[in-house]
């Protein structure tokens, strides 16, 4: 058995008109940022790129290779001593990515909560971001001596904690 249809088309079809409800804004959207702005983040998003955790490895080991056998006080008075010739500003951005990275992973996993020395590290990593490189070789070899510490240590306790795995899944 068919159902079928009966049509009156004599009749002009009528549209149903909606009246307008008064308890629904009817504002027009604003975008949130300038455009200027948008620009700014559609830039970043096209040269974003992941991190490469071998090569933040092999940063880690150029910056803190041999730092815990010798310490500044055991080698003496730096009078003069050259200071190493890294790319400071290549390194300092690698070790941000990363530390944007295990901060985020970890924040995801709620890991602040659950353990103390990662909030810890966190709120480190905060303030550490927040720094400007400077023009004096010094204080920037620093920073970067920082951020390479920082960024090993939350490395190894979010892999305690078993919220990373050899630092593929970040």
């Amino acid at each position: 058995m068919s159902n079928t249809s009966v049509q009156d088309r004599s009749a002009p079809e009528s549209m149903p008109v909606r009246v307008t409800d008064p308890t629904v804004p009817t504002n027009p959207w604003t975008p949130s940022h300038s455009e200027e702005e948008v620009r700014r983040y559609l830039r970043a998003v096209r040269e974003w790129a992941s991190v490469d955790w071998n090569e933040v490895y092999d940063d880690l080991d150029t910056v803190l290779n041999g730092e815990e056998e010798i310490s500044h006080h055991a080698a003496g008075p730096s009078g003069g001593a050259p200071l190493p010739n890294y790319d400071n500003h290549a390194l300092t951005q690698r070790f941000l990515m990363a530390l944007n990275l295990l901060v985020a992973r970890a924040l995801r996993d709620k890991a602040d909560e659950k353990h103390p020395d990662i909030a810890a590290l966190i709120g480190q990593a905060r303030t550490l971001r927040a720094e400007e490189m400077t023009g004096d070789p010094g204080q920037a070899l620093g920073l970067v001596r920082k951020l390479a510490r920082l960024t090993l240590d939350l490395a190894e306790l979010l892999e305690e904690a078993g919220i990373v795995k050899g630092l593929v899944e970040c």
